[in-house]
């Protein structure tokens, strides 16, 4: 299997010029993921659907987890602590927040400063070398974060090692499901490339592999197509708000003249997704 030509390093520089980019139109709070819709092949949902059915996504997850007020979880990839702090909050549960970007742990921890009563704490730090005990954990949730991951198959080996016996791992990701010589240019340079995300597992090759280490797969869930329509909202979102959204590029020290238009690639990412050259699943097992 060849190496992963991206690395943390790419993907750390990433995310410190994306954070704002993304405020500008996807989530003002920074709660980046995609949305759970009750009927995603529906023609009558609108930009004001998204962040509702993002929000309904967390829900589902929670609901699945078992999480409650004794457990301590592990939230890997937990980005500017929105969802960590969601759950504190739902479940009175401890949560530990690592990720790989500076800008984004310390905007979680100013954010935890302002829940004293919460139990949080946020730390930077790869997925790949989590340094926490063996055990330490009684859950483990992450959302989209795993494709991001220079070394997925380590990542995943390290929620194991700190999941105590029969700790629950809940999480989504995106997967690709065809013969990564199948991907189209257009997939590859406009989906994977952009994204940092070196192809590596289909849905049932994810499953495997989480086995492989020890796991038991409780539930899987094929999402593609909630992660189609969270791509066609998007570029509206995009698209209504581009003046915003180029401004926020330009105070980001990024080059103007690198510039690419969130309405031009997110329907990329929808193509993609309709060819089924991407998709998004869930996953819950158990140590």
């Amino acid at each position: 299997m060849s190496s992963n030509p991206f690395t943390e390093a790419n993907t750390e520089e990433l995310y410190a010029h994306v954070d704002k980019l993304c405020r500008a139109f996807w989530d003002k709070e920074g709660s980046l993921h995609w949305g759970y819709f009750e009927n995603p092949q529906s023609t009558e949902l609108t930009t004001e659907d998204f962040l509702p059915a993002s929000q309904r996504w967390n829900r589902c997850m929670l609901d699945r987890s078992g999480i409650g007020a004794e457990s301590r979880v592990l939230d890997v990839g937990c980005g500017n602590g929105n969802a960590a702090i969601w759950l504190a909050q739902q479940t009175g549960c401890e949560v530990v927040g690592v990720d790989l970007s500076g800008i984004r742990i310390d905007n979680a921890q100013a954010k935890a400063k302002e829940y004293p009563s919460l139990r949080l704490s946020f730390y930077k730090r790869s997925a790949t070398q989590l340094e926490f005990r063996d055990r330490s954990f009684t859950h483990v949730w992450s959302q989209a974060t795993f494709y991001h991951v220079h070394d997925r198959q380590e990542a995943l080996r390290e929620v194991y090692r700190v999941l105590e016996l029969g700790g629950k791992f809940v999480f989504d990701d995106l997967i690709t499901p065809v013969a990564i010589e199948q991907l189209s240019d257009a997939a590859q340079k406009y989906v994977y490339h952009r994204m940092l995300f070196k192809p590596l597992f289909s849905g049932e090759s994810y499953a495997d592999f989480l086995s492989q280490l020890g796991f038991k797969v409780l539930q899987t869930e094929n999402l593609s197509q909630h992660l189609h329509k969270s791509y066609q909202l998007l570029c509206e979102l995009a698209r209504e708000h581009e003046p915003e959204v180029k401004s926020a590029y330009e105070a980001s020290g990024l080059d103007p003249e690198h510039y690419i238009s969130p309405t031009f690639s997110y329907q990329k990412v929808a193509e993609a997704i309709k060819a089924r050259e991407l998709g998004w699943f869930f996953y819950l097992c158990q140590k």
